[in-house]
């Protein structure tokens, strides 16, 4: 009975060490394919997973070409120890992989470039909007301040004709404030009547006075 229960045990010792033994080989083995995809200018061993299990590869994970699968699946065979490779790599075209990209960085560059220019071409329209109201601004004020002097012109030639002086006339936007000394007070009406009559005048304000004889 000893010597049975010896040979069992024996047995069971020999198995269990053969499992150990076959984990540490796949464990080497999963290594290995790693780092030659990390070596391979063709993959990329943060996008491939890979398990072993019996000396079988399963390959795993997202990649962007199906050259980039195709390249990982020759690079698991060809590792020592490998007997079989399932691979399970899909495809995405969306994804960056090693096989792509320069081409992905080619194409966020010119997102941003084409942004930039978005951009650029809004700043640039809204200067132009900004600085066409400007104008605009200056245009109308520089019309308002051509027809007031134009209005005082007008009026102060009326006021000579007519007689009137020691008027002092002033034209804000075609309001006209006028003051000073009259004669008479049929002056210091006729003086605001020309005013009123003179073209682009809005409102005239009579200060004028009548001197005290």
């Amino acid at each position: 009975m000893k010597t049975v229960a010896t040979i069992l045990i024996t047995v069971l010792m020999l198995i269990s060490l053969g499992c150990e033994s076959q984990t540490v080989d796949d464990t080497g083995i999963s290594t290995k394919v790693k780092a030659r995809l990390a070596a391979d200018s063709e993959t990329s061993a943060i996008k491939i997973g890979v398990d072993t299990v019996n000396k079988v590869v399963t390959l795993s994970g997202v990649v962007p070409t199906e050259r980039e699968k195709a390249k990982a699946e020759e690079i698991a065979r060809n590792t020592d120890g490998v007997t079989q490779v399932v691979n399970n790599i899909t495809i995405n075209p969306n994804t960056i992989g090693a096989t792509n990209v320069e081409q992905k960085a080619r194409e966020a560059a010119n997102q941003v470039e084409e942004k930039a220019r978005d951009a650029a071409n809004k700043v640039e329209e809204k200067a132009r909007a900004a600085a066409g109201k400007v104008e605009e601004k200056a245009r109308e004020a520089a019309g308002t301040v051509a027809s007031d002097a134009t209005i005082l012109t007008k009026i102060k030639a009326k006021f000579l004709t007519e007689g009137i002086t020691g008027t002092n006339v002033d034209v804000v936007n075609g309001n006209v404030t006028i003051k000073g000394e009259m004669e008479t007070e049929g002056k210091r009406t006729l003086a605001a009547d020309i005013a009123r009559s003179t073209a682009g005048v809005k409102n005239v304000n009579n200060q004028l006075t009548v001197r005290k004889k």
